[in-house]
């Protein structure tokens, strides 16, 4: 979660370093928020209440995978958004190897393993022998300050947040009429 609310902050900051509109911004027809605010809820729920380690295989791991699902969906529904595919396919790398492994390996420096922070969860647990796709698990690791570990599919997730808040703040009137003359200028080149 750490790694989305960094995306999310980067992604705020975009129309104040490229001089968009925040207005436009926030301003941005999005359909079905409820969907991304019930899958974000789940997940939230999952990382700070501490369910019983014997739910975690049935109703954790039902509740996880159902998260990504509504998540998914919002994403799908606005896909129209500029960007919006590419947080599509960050999001669906993470869901396909949570959904495979039963959760996200996460491969911890051998100085972080006894941290409370570093247990295993619902949603993390160890790198373990035989786990598929590790290539997309969570193998980047961001020490100080952050001492996290994030996957591709995270910082795919982070870079479409980022594309989204760029075009959403952009006027696509005047986008148009400028490549309108792009195309003009070089129709009148010989």
């Amino acid at each position: 979660m750490l790694v989305l609310g960094i995306a999310a902050a980067a992604a705020l900051l975009i129309p104040l370093v490229t001089l968009g509109s925040y207005k436009r911004l926030f301003e941005t027809k999005v359909h079905w928020l409820w969907l991304l605010a019930a899958g974000l809820g789940i997940q939230l729920v999952l990382e700070y209440y501490d369910l019983p380690h014997r739910y975690w295989h049935g109703l954790g791991y039902g509740l996880l995978v159902g998260s990504y699902v509504l998540i998914l969906a919002f994403v799908a529904r606005n896909f129209l958004l500029r960007g919006m595919s590419i947080v599509f396919i960050g999001i669906a790398c993470n869901a396909l190897v949570i959904t495979l492994n039963h959760g996200m390996p996460v491969k911890f420096p051998p100085e972080w393993r006894n941290q409370t922070w570093a247990q295993a969860t619902v949603k993390h647990h160890p790198k373990q022998d035989g786990e598929k796709l590790l290539v997309l698990s969570d193998i980047i690791i961001v020490r100080h300050p952050y001492d996290t570990v994030m996957s591709f599919g995270d910082l795919i997730l982070a870079l479409g947040l980022c594309d989204v808040a760029y075009n959403a703040s952009r006027n696509p009137k005047r986008a148009k009429r400028r490549a309108q003359r792009r195309v003009a200028r070089m129709a009148s080149r010989p």
